[in-house]
């Protein structure tokens, strides 16, 4: 029984590591800690959602090896927090959180195996939380709005906030937390998570882009995970980074004014189109 909880337990913490790209159960822990600070409910959320994935992948007998990873929790974890952030805690709320956890973890699975040239990152959390925000609009459902406070305004606040947005955290000692645990699994990611919110604060500000959103985080979370996965995949080549970074903010005001939820779907389409755009070359280059 103890070995059970123990190997649990560690799966559980990987999850929500992978959701910055680690498999780290200090790193996963440490999220954790993060979002309990500002959020106790949603934490429940996320950990009720990795505890159903983790269910859902054991029947389904997914590969036990990527499932003690972490790599079909993640996705879960963030709709499990996203349901409690954009619903009160409620028998449907709680029904959603089963039901949404199983479908993404079930997507996870069918894009790991279609989509073998690229890394699957957030999408199916993205997919899963688009259908949840749909129903809820088809259903009348309002979400949850929530009370932002800006009298901490400095842009030091606002860098750690746009990490904590990762995980719909916008508390900016929850984004603290999160570089912390960034730092115990790779020191070189966690300040390029930090490099990647800042550059985003100074884009969307030279451009004009809404303050309000500015100041919680919002076009630096998704440049935070771009300049994560692309220093991860191509060390050395800084400019691809912070193209991706740029791209990233782009694509979250296009999305912004096209009143179409961003979530994490600038990080992944840029970084897609990075890895695609990069593999075309170095195809062109082999040939040549």
């Amino acid at each position: 029984m103890k070995h059970t909880l123990h190997h649990v337990s560690k799966t559980i913490f990987r999850s929500f590591s992978q959701v910055m790209l680690q498999q780290n159960t200090l790193t996963g822990l440490l999220f954790c800690l993060g979002i309990a600070i500002n959020s106790v409910t949603m934490l429940l959320g996320a950990l009720l959602a990795v505890l159903v994935s983790f269910i859902t992948a054991t029947l389904c007998k997914f590969n036990s090896r990527l499932v003690q990873q972490g790599v079909y929790g993640f996705n879960a974890a963030l709709v499990g927090t996203a349901v409690w952030f954009f619903l009160p805690v409620s028998f449907l709320s709680l029904i959603l959180i089963i039901i949404a956890a199983s479908f993404a973890t079930i997507l996870s699975h069918i894009l790991l195996i279609y989509s073998a040239k690229f890394p699957i990152f957030t999408a199916p959390f993205i997919m899963t939380t688009w259908c949840i925000l749909l129903f809820m609009k088809v259903s009348g459902i309002a979400p949850v709005t929530e009370q932002f406070s800006t009298h901490d305004i400095a842009d030091f606040h606002t860098v750690f906030r746009g990490l904590g947005q990762v995980m719909f955290q916008s508390y900016w000692l929850s984004g603290l937390i999160f570089f912390v645990a960034l730092l115990v699994s790779s020191y070189k990611l966690a300040i390029w998570a930090l490099i990647g919110s800042g550059t985003g604060l100074l884009i969307a500000r030279t451009l004009g882009y809404s303050e309000g959103t500015l100041l919680i985080g919002g076009y630096g979370f998704n440049a935070a995970l771009v300049a994560i996965a692309l220093a991860q995949r191509y060390q050395g080549k800084h400019y691809l980074i912070f193209i991706g970074i740029l791209l990233s903010v782009l694509l979250s005001q296009a999305l912004t004014l096209l009143a179409i939820p961003a979530l994490t779907a600038p990080f992944v389409l840029v970084s897609w189109i990075v890895v695609a755009v990069k593999s075309k070359i170095t195809g062109v280059y082999k040939l040549l």
